[in-house]
This record gives structure tokens, C-alpha cells and sequence, in this order.
């Protein structure tokens, strides 16, 4: 059976039993990858606080043998990589943003290296922009909003979807 190759590769990494330099290490693979923010509020089903750690998703340019990735996993004395099926969900996982039963990390903590766009993962869906101009709407409606300085205000201070659709997509239907 032919070894599992892939471009996305996840690892995890232990501030206790990593080098210091790790960061620069990884740096000079010369590859795109992107770091969560240290997860030290994770807990076990049993209520036990995890070890912290950061996760990693490296990113290659073509496919890579697990056995380069362990090459380069060894040098971070992390414990084994995986190969991700995909970044989009590997990105939101590190700061749970789908698993609304975990502790929330914070977006603006995840570190992109070496050319990596975390935030471009984070970007809003179709369906999702449609839902969150339904939810305006009817925000609108039920609140007889008449002046669209309001509306764009509520959006900054209460939901960074919202001021994104306002701003970027639906300025037009939402001052009319």
C-alpha cells in the first residue's frame, strides 16, 4: 500500500519539551504554516486541564511523505504528524470555532509564518453572508431603523459579521 501523501500537515507542539527556538526552526524550512494560540484552558471530558500546547498546520507548496513531515516533527520533539484534509477546518479548530462547547480562543492570537493567511480562512461563505443579512434585516425591521450611521454602529460595536456585510457587500440594499 502506497504511503498517504498530502500539503497540509498538523502538529502539536509542547512548550515543556520543545527547543526554545522552535519557531525558528520551523522558519527555516521555508514553508507557509500557521501557529494557534497556546491552548492552556483546554480541558479532558473528565474536567482535567490538558498540557498546553500550540497546534501547528504546515503548508506545502506539493505533496509531502509522512516520513518528511516526521523529519521535520522530530526537530520539535512533537509528538507524530497528521495529515489534514483540510486547512479551513484545521485553522477554525485552533481557536474552536466550531466546536462552540470548548474554550474560545481568540482569532486575532493565530500567527501566520512564512507567507500563510490564516484570515483567509476565516472568510464569510455565501450562505453564511446570506444569513447574517437576514438576521440585519430583521434587526431593522424590528427595531424601526431608519439611519444606516446606527446600524453601522451597532455592527462595530456588537458583531464583526455584521459591520462585514454592511461595509463590504450589501451597503447599497441595507441604506435603502
Amino acid at each position: 500500500m502506497a504511503e498517504k501523501r498530502g500539503r497540509n500537515w498538523t502538529l502539536v507542539v509542547y512548550p515543556e519539551s520543545t527547543p526554545k527556538n522552535w519557531r525558528d526552526i520551523l522558519d527555516d524550512e521555508h514553508i507557509s504554516w500557521i501557529e494557534s494560540p497556546l491552548h492552556d484552558k483546554d480541558v479532558n471530558p473528565d474536567g482535567e486541564v490538558k498540557k498546553a500546547h500550540w497546534h501547528i498546520l504546515l503548508m506545502f507548496e506539493g505533496n509531502k511523505s509522512y516520513k518528511q513531515v516526521l523529519e521535520i516533527s522530530k526537530k520539535l520533539n512533537a509528538p507524530i504528524p497528521q495529515r489534514v484534509e483540510s486547512a479551513r477546518g484545521m485553522v477554525r479548530y485552533m481557536v474552536h470555532l466550531d466546536n462552540p462547547e470548548k474554550y474560545q480562543y481568540n482569532k486575532s492570537d493565530i500567527i501566520s509564518h512564512g507567507g500563510a493567511d490564516a484570515d483567509h480562512f476565516f472568510k464569510m461563505t455565501v450562505t453564511h453572508g446570506q444569513d447574517v443579512l437576514k438576521e440585519i434585516t430583521h434587526y431593522i425591521l424590528e427595531n424601526k431603523v431608519t439611519n444606516f450611521v446606527e446600524l453601522v454602529e451597532y455592527a462595530i460595536e456588537n458583531n464583526d459579521d455584521w459591520f462585514d456585510v454592511i461595509a463590504n457587500r450589501n451597503t447599497l440594499f441595507l441604506n435603502k
